[in-house]
């Protein structure tokens, strides 16, 4: 501690001239800088701007109060604020158009919490107050809230065009066949009515109705090799069907070529077919083979299946006169003339082998 408090003196002893103690000067005196005159000036300036506008608010609001509220409504609304759709304003426009503020009651604490009817003016008008400035700013969003009552009505969309009903797509050839098959049979008389069966044929070549149809027409045109050939076709995928058998049977006739007729009669067994059609076919075709005896069985038959039709005794006599029965030939001209359905020429025929075969 010694060493350290020598040093101490030696350095206070350095600092001091002439050895003498260290004295403070108790006449110093701080010089403060002069003052800018900017500040105030600044300061000033800001000062006027203030008081101008303080004056300039209170000279506004009271212009303000001397306007009336009807002013302050139509400024709104010339300039609104567009709330609600073009559409829903012009539903109402007594929404948006009427100048007369519709302002908002709170109702008292002793009466029940309804809210104030707007469409009642007559309740409304006597409790209107003038408002201060800041009321009357504040009835502003009262308008504007009057189209959203509006849109609370139910507004109707604009009814879009109907789609057209989706057209029904015929999935299979067999649905597309019996379509063309109903437009023939409507149309059977016209010339398309063949093009229509012909193309029905081809999607589904197993339409029964369509090929029974198409032949019956081919023959009423008097097609006879087209509606032959047709007919062979057909046979070969229905081979036992009683209409195409007798209809080229009937063809087989009248090209007189009776052994194809019988071929095509014999497809089916005579015992099993009581259908006066075939039968007749069949005595036809026995009596241009010259087979009488076999015509005469095939009539007698047709004769007790419809007794009152006179081309089946007539068959039969004609049968009976080739195998030289002459009771049951006249009987049966009998017969056949007693029926009074043969043409002229033909009862005229009767009478004369009447005569003759007495």
């Amino acid at each position: 501690m010694s060493l350290i408090n020598q040093m101490l003196r030696d350095l206070e002893s350095r600092n001091t001239p002439n050895n003498a103690a260290p004295t403070l000067q108790h006449n110093i005196q701080v010089t403060q800088p002069a003052a800018a005159k900017t500040p105030f000036l600044a300061w000033s300036l800001l000062a006027i701007i203030a008081m101008s506008g303080i004056y300039s608010a209170y000279k506004y609001s009271k212009t303000l109060t001397k306007t009336p509220p009807v002013i302050v409504t139509d400024n709104i609304k010339k300039d609104p604020v567009p709330i609600a759709p073009y559409e829903k304003v012009l539903a109402a426009p007594n929404a948006v158009t009427d100048p007369t503020p519709k302002i908002e009651l709170k109702p008292s604490e002793n009466t029940t919490n309804q809210p104030a009817s707007v469409a009642q003016p007559e309740t409304v008008a006597p409790m209107v107050q003038p408002t201060p400035p800041t009321q009357t700013v504040q009835t502003a969003p009262v308008v504007q809230t009057a189209p959203e009552i509006i849109s609370e009505s139910p507004i109707k969309k604009t009814p879009t065009s109907a789609k057209p009903p989706a057209l029904v797509k015929l999935t299979t050839a067999k649905e597309q066949a019996d379509l063309l098959y109903r437009q023939a049979e409507n149309n059977s008389e016209d010339y398309s009515a063949t093009y229509k069966l012909e193309q029905a044929l081809k999607l589904d070549p197993r339409h029964l109705k369509a090929r029974l149809l198409l032949a019956k027409t081919l023959h009423n045109q008097g097609q006879a090799s087209k509606t032959a050939e047709f007919l062979d076709q057909s046979l070969a995928l229905f081979p036992d069907n009683l209409q195409f058998i007798n209809t080229r049977a009937q063809l087989y006739l009248q090209q007189k070529n009776p052994n194809g007729a019988l071929k095509t009669l014999q497809r089916i067994e005579v015992t099993n077919s009581s259908t006066e059609t075939y039968l007749s076919l069949l005595a036809a075709t026995y009596q241009q083979l010259q087979s009488f005896d076999n015509a005469a069985k095939v009539y007698q038959r047709l004769v007790t299946i419809n007794p009152e039709k006179a081309e089946n005794w007539l068959g039969l006599a004609l049968s009976q006169e080739k195998l030289g029965n002459l009771k049951l030939t006249r009987e049966a001209y009998q017969q056949a003339l007693s029926k009074n359905t043969l043409k002229e020429s033909i009862a005229n025929y009767i009478k004369q082998r009447l005569i003759e075969l007495r």
